[in-house]
């Protein structure tokens, strides 16, 4: 189903109808403010698998991130971070900034790489705000490549659609949107390393 972003978000019925695809373990895709990406519930272990296959990896060699509403739900998934992990993460969430950060030990083994980190992520983005409101869990996320050439993202929205539309059960469409990478930030060494720059500058 081809779902368009409004200016406020979502409408109710769309939300609706993506909240009962992701209850049944469906995949979909979309809008951030950084690219589009997969999304699935994170307890939905199939779904998770159905990501990687279409992302063509292996899961653990996966890089996903949690999309959460706040830091205080985000901290259930991650290890204990101290005072200046907390200040740097406050100062900027939300935006297009992935953090990578040591998972902790709720989080489910099929959610884990080798190096056991997940991002974290809490996007400036009505279409993942109004998910966010409806949902009690997080949203995990994997970032929509070119297959082509995975260093690329998806500028046209025809693109997304002809290659995806029969393997996923939604895409939401934000023609507005700007498609450019996030910053990433790690965290898991000490102090915080940038990984990757985008437009978006991190305030260390």
């Amino acid at each position: 189903m081809i779902i368009e972003a409004q200016r406020y978000g979502l409408h109710p019925d769309d939300l609706d109808y993506i909240m009962q695809m992701l209850e049944k373990g469906r995949v979909g895709i979309i809008p951030t403010d950084s690219v589009y990406a997969f999304c699935c519930l994170p307890n939905k272990k199939n779904a998770v698998e159905t990501i990687c296959r279409l992302k063509k990896i292996d899961p653990k060699d996966a890089m996903f991130s949690i999309v959460c509403k706040d830091l205080s739900e985000a901290s259930a998934f991650f290890g204990q971070w101290d005072t200046p992990v907390f200040r740097i993460l406050n100062r900027n969430l939300p935006g297009p900034v992935t953090f990578i950060m040591n998972t902790g030990s709720q989080v489910p083994s099929y959610l884990k790489n080798r190096r056991k980190t997940l991002g974290l992520r809490i996007p400036d983005h009505l279409v993942v705000t109004a998910l966010m409101e409806k949902m009690s869990i997080p949203l995990m996320v994997g970032s929509v490549e070119n297959p082509e050439d995975p260093e690329l993202y998806f500028n046209d929205t025809d693109d997304i659609v002809r290659g995806y539309e029969k393997q996923v059960s939604f895409i939401v469409l934000d023609e507005g949107s700007r498609q450019e990478a996030s910053t990433v930030v790690d965290m898991t060494s000490g102090g915080p390393e940038i990984i990757r720059q985008s437009r978006h500058i991190v305030e260390l």
